[in-house]
């Protein structure tokens, strides 16, 4: 299908430390910004905290630094999902993408999109490892996900010729949202059609979303189209079998 979902792969007390200092991490973040000197300062700031991500008003694409809340998370993420990983990527997989997405209320859904493209090649798709922080409801926005897209060449082809701003998740079947509880892991083929959904108002139940991700490349498979949101210092330094 292109994905599926992995109950309790990281402890509540974990997730709970996580999104504390998520939230921490991206105030800071977000005061530096602010002050920066000037324009050029203020990107170069950007660039370096923040992945690119698509609807970004109140949404943010957070590169995490592998700090020792972060660590713990990965580590218990990877010997959870051990057999998983080895059987897709290979213990010699590339750690290429290490963030949290973050939406708050008011976040607009979306388009339909895929992550990599690449269907006509021998070369192997990522594989994405989403992980819910805390409990995720359909208010909140959760991720889209549309099973078995990854391989529909009739799809796949469509893409390079309609614009992602007419792309909705209807148009191809409505899609499975990832309502989940919180320590939740996703696994996605980066080939798969998805979209983060909308958050609504605090009004209608929107709150505070935050997926952690981190991607994974098997050896000597760099793909087209991947955003590869990590940190500098962090770029080929970990491995599936770094974190045994």
């Amino acid at each position: 299908h292109g994905c599926c979902a992995v109950a309790g792969v990281l402890p509540s007390d974990c997730c709970r430390d996580l999104a504390a200092f998520v939230d921490a991490e991206l105030a800071r973040v977000i005061t530096l910004i602010a002050e920066a000197p000037d324009d050029d300062a203020r990107k170069a700031l950007e660039e370096s905290h923040y992945g690119s991500v698509r609807a970004r008003r109140q949404r943010w694409d957070l590169k995490l630094p592998l700090e020792p809340v972060v660590r713990e998370a990965v580590e218990s993420i990877v010997s959870s999902l051990r057999g998983l990983l080895e059987g897709t990527v290979e213990l010699e997989g590339n750690l290429v993408e290490l963030s949290c997405l973050i939406t708050d209320p008011g976040a607009e859904r979306q388009n339909v999109h895929v992550d990599t493209g690449g269907w006509k090649t021998a070369c192997a798709p990522l594989l994405t490892v989403f992980v819910a922080l805390q409990d995720i409801t359909a208010a909140m926005g959760p991720t889209i996900l549309h099973p078995g897209t990854h391989n529909d060449p009739y799809i796949q082809q469509w893409l390079t010729v309609m614009p992602g701003e007419q792309r909705t998740p209807e148009q191809f079947g409505g899609g499975v949202p990832g309502v989940c509880a919180c320590g939740t892991a996703v696994l996605m083929n980066s080939r798969l059609l998805h979209c983060g959904g909308a958050n609504l108002s605090a009004e209608q139940a929107g709150s505070r979303r935050r997926l952690l991700y981190m991607t994974w490349q098997k050896p000597r498979n760099t793909n087209h189209g991947s955003t590869y949101t990590l940190r500098q210092e962090l770029a080929g330094r970990y491995h599936v079998r770094s974190e045994e």
